[in-house]
């Protein structure tokens, strides 16, 4: 018997007992499971990083990643010459390339490839200050969102997430948090909760400019 969800499952025993058996190179939240009918140890599972095979009852396992596929919430760029493309992926976090990267069934045997990852999670929204190229806004599902410089030699990383005042209501947030980087002063940065903050030191702190702009429905 075999259980799909966060993790994927597998009872060797008729359900009495039950062992993970998602290992290495296999991603979480599992939604199908095939098994082959004359050689029960061959599996092939869907899940939100795609499909892998095994041949072992899940000992060891592969990516089918040809073709590569993903489904981004958001794209966004910057100015440098040539220009970077950044995207946030469903469950797969954030990642930029140059725009210039073509893709390259060597980068397997190379053991590397053209895209860098930024954060994890359900990778969102992403703004980049122009003055730089470097300094990235971005994060992950429900506001969790944080500020980075993609130059490895320059260390500025902030976490970004509004509170409410000492009293007032829990603030509220979309599964996919909007944020806005002011193209007139970098400095300023724009966030949407249930309600509009804003915050003119690059994310360090934010000021509520607005009341609560829901019909504040009952969550659940």
């Amino acid at each position: 018997v075999v259980l799909t969800g966060v993790s994927i499952e597998m009872s060797k025993d008729g359900g009495k007992t039950f062992k993970a058996i998602d290992k290495e190179n296999v991603h979480g939240d599992h939604h199908i499971v095939w098994m082959n009918a004359s050689k029960d140890n061959h599996l092939i599972i869907g899940n939100d990083g795609g499909c892998n095979i095994s041949y072992d009852d899940g000992q060891h396992w592969f990516k089918a990643n040809t073709p590569a596929v993903g489904q981004f919430y958001a794209i966004a760029y910057d100015m440098a010459k040539p220009y970077n493309v950044y995207g946030g992926l469903q469950d797969n976090g954030v990642w930029y390339a140059n725009s210039k990267t073509k893709e390259n069934v060597g980068w397997l045997d190379e053991g590397h490839n053209a895209y860098y990852r930024i954060n994890g999670g359900d990778g969102m929204q992403v703004q980049v200050d122009f003055r730089d190229n470097a300094t990235v806004y971005s994060g992950s599902q429900f506001g969790y969102y944080g500020r980075r410089n993609t130059n490895k030699n320059i260390r500025d990383n902030a976490f970004i997430l509004p509170r409410n005042d000492l009293g007032e209501p829990a603030l509220r947030y979309n599964w996919q948090t909007p944020i806005l980087l002011s193209r007139h002063n970098q400095d300023v940065l724009y966030y949407g909760s249930n309600k509009l903050h804003r915050s003119l030191n690059r994310g360090d702190s934010l000021v509520a400019l607005s009341d609560d702009l829901t019909t504040n429905p009952k969550q659940g």
